[in-house]
Order: structure tokens, then sequence, then C-alpha cells
């Protein structure tokens, strides 16, 4: 599948675009959540996009359909995910992964294009150059996307719950830089 990387401007239709694929891949099991797509504009446009180190990117289609789409940004004290991570974790293995760390926030490719290297090259292009130690995200232990995660080179560093009444969730981290990332 021929598909091209490039940043996620703040509005227009490849933002447009980007929230859609985002509802879409998250309406699916085991999400299943329809509404996510409308949540996500609102964090990325008020709160995610001021923090330290926020890059954005979408992949699109010959054509400039949106076939995925990836941010993140300098995780830190005072952020809601970090700060619930760091108090599930041992002290030691928290200082180790989130001290100075990246945080890999949202990664979504449209069902119909998934498989063909698009979360892969959108990891890979978020990760560019980044200069902090690690790289640190989390995903449902029952979604398929730990497999890719762990293929790049991401351990997992604890399975939690993020509600009391949650499913459960990997948190997987990865040495910086990711130079060295394995191929296809």
């Amino acid at each position: 599948m021929t598909f091209s990387i490039q940043p996620l401007p703040a509005y227009g239709p490849l933002f447009e675009g980007a929230i859609a694929v985002y509802g879409e891949a998250f309406a699916q099991p085991p999400y299943s959540d329809p509404d996510r797509g409308s949540d996500v504009r609102s964090r990325i446009r008020d709160v995610h996009s001021a923090r330290q180190g926020y890059r954005a990117f979408v992949a699109t289609l010959p054509g400039g359909s949106v076939a995925g789409m990836i941010y993140g940004y300098h995780g830190t004290a005072g952020q809601w995910w970090h700060d619930t991570v760091v108090r599930a974790l041992p002290a030691e293995v928290a200082r180790e992964w989130l001290v100075d760390s990246y945080e890999l926030v949202e990664v979504a490719v449209r069902p119909g294009c998934q498989g063909a290297g698009i979360g892969r090259a959108l990891i890979t292009e978020l990760l560019n150059g980044r200069a902090e130690a690690t790289c640190v995200l989390s995903t449902r232990t029952d979604s398929r996307a730990h497999h890719l995660y762990s293929r790049l080179g991401f351990a997992t560093i604890i399975e939690m719950q993020f509600a009391s009444n949650g499913a459960p969730f990997y948190v997987m981290g990865r040495p910086l830089p990711c130079n060295d990332l394995p191929a296809g």
C-alpha cells in the first residue's frame, strides 16, 4: 500500500480526516467506542498540543484520504496519565521509564488499512529525533496493537487498569533513540 506521512495540521481536511480515522478505529472491538473521536479532537486542540514536545502526523493515501494518525509529547509530572502510571509502579521502575519520557499518546489506522505498515511508519516518524531517554505508551491487553509495539522493541512495564472497573492495559516502553527500529 502506498502512503505518505506528513505533519498533522490543527485545522482543515487532514485534521478532520485524522479525527474520522481515529473514530473509525476505536469504534471497532475491543474498544467499541463510537464517540471517542469527538473526545480526541478537543484534547488535541485544547490540551495536548500545548504540551512540551507535542508532535502529530497523518498518513495519507494517493488522492489525499487519511489512512492513519499519531501524536505524542514529553511526559511530565502533573499530567494525568503520567501521574497514574507513576503511582502504579515501584519507584525505581518509575524513575527508569518516566523521568525523561516521550509519551506516544494516540495512534490510529483506518481499519481497512491496518497491517500495511502505516502504524509502524507513523511511530517511526513520531519518534525520529526525540531526545528523551524512553518512549512509553498504554494499550488494552485485548487489542492487537501490543503485538506491533512488541515488534518495534517495546516491552511491557506493567499491566494495570486506569479505572477501577475498566479494562486492563499494558503500559509499554522502549529506550530512545529509535534509529534501530526493526524493518518490515
